[in-house]
């Protein structure tokens, strides 16, 4: 009920509504109106209130929250429940727990910190109170398993465009989930999918981008950076906004059968088409010479035999010769 007041007052910020008006839209007392207002004035949304006139919006907050986070994701069709949490233990966790509970929902989790943030291959990922955009989409794509791995480059593409449209930064992708900046990476993706042999589930799509970290631990330094170290300055609200917007775009034309827009996308973004490169698997590390990213999403590549090889993101992870990218 409360982000449908911020809704209403969103949409009427030239004016003030009356409790009276609100009450009669939402079908709650006046009393309920006015309990909401102060909640949405505690979680920082500045909100003039003159008796006889009602409620006017003066200041959104940057940030976001329960509030903010639901109002966001009004209209988006694969978004039905939002859900913030001040911390949790992964947002791809919280959102699995779901997805078991309830067995149709799509919808939408973000934490202002994560105690145990996941990154590809088991590794952890940093995410402090306060110094990104952690969250966690759960998605279930009416496709078969086999065709559900791209959705990984779909959400790379989305949220590549949403950092550029917000800071206008030069980002890079390293194939398939990593955005870089100067060399560095910014965001990472962890892509989680439940389903049986021609059954999908549904598909996680865990998405954390350092904001404000400025010191990042020995072992990171010389591979992360963020968006506050590279001089820009943009609040999670800002960047969560653009991302779902440029997501759903790519998005629909996913579930159209149609990669093309993905595809160019990526071409024209990636830091690793022309690089000489290290493909890690569980049983080996190899080099090989990338060439381009397939229709399907898949890497080409020519290996050290002079033979063009296809790579399919699920299986490996690549890695510069000389550094990370």
């Amino acid at each position: 009920m409360k982000s449908k007041i911020l809704n209403l007052l969103q949409m009427n910020s030239n004016g003030y509504l009356s409790g009276e008006q609100i009450s009669g839209v939402l079908g709650i007392s006046r009393t309920a109106v006015w309990k909401h207002i102060n909640s949405l004035k505690n979680e920082g949304y500045i909100i003039d209130s003159v008796n006889n006139k009602g409620y006017k919006l003066l200041s959104d907050t940057s940030e976001v929250n329960n509030s903010s986070l639901k109002s966001l994701c009004n209209g988006y069709e694969f978004i039905q429940f939002a859900k913030f949490l001040d911390t949790v233990d992964s947002t791809n966790s919280e959102a699995k727990r779901i997805a078991m509970d309830e067995l149709h929902l799509e919808g939408i989790v973000v934490a202002d910190e994560q105690t145990n943030g996941k990154g590809r291959l088991g590794r952890q990922w940093t995410s402090d109170k306060n110094s990104g955009l952690w969250m966690s989409l759960l998605i279930r794509p009416k496709l078969k398993p086999d065709a559900a791995s791209a959705i990984t480059l779909v959400a790379a593409a989305g949220m590549t465009k949403a950092l550029e449209d917000c800071t206008k930064l030069k980002i890079g992708i390293k194939w398939p989930n990593d955005l870089i900046i100067n060399g560095k990476k910014v965001c990472g993706i962890l892509t989680e999918m439940s389903a049986e042999i021609n059954q999908l589930h549904y598909i996680i799509l865990g998405i954390g981008v350092n904001l404000n970290q400025v010191n990042f631990t020995e072992s990171l330094s010389d591979k992360a950076t963020s968006l506050k170290k590279e001089g820009a300055e943009v609040s999670s609200k800002q960047l969560l906004g653009a991302f779902l917007a440029s997501f759903s775009e790519f998005y629909k034309q996913f579930l159209k059968g149609d990669m093309s827009q993905v595809i160019a996308f990526h071409q024209a973004h990636s830091v690793t088409i022309g690089k000489h490169v290290q493909i890690i698997s569980p049983i080996e590390t190899r080099e090989a010479y990338v060439l381009d990213i397939n229709a399907d999403g898949s890497l080409l590549v020519k290996n050290d035999l002079g033979e063009n090889e296809i790579v399919f993101s699920g299986e490996v992870s690549v890695r510069g010769i000389n550094g990370y990218i």
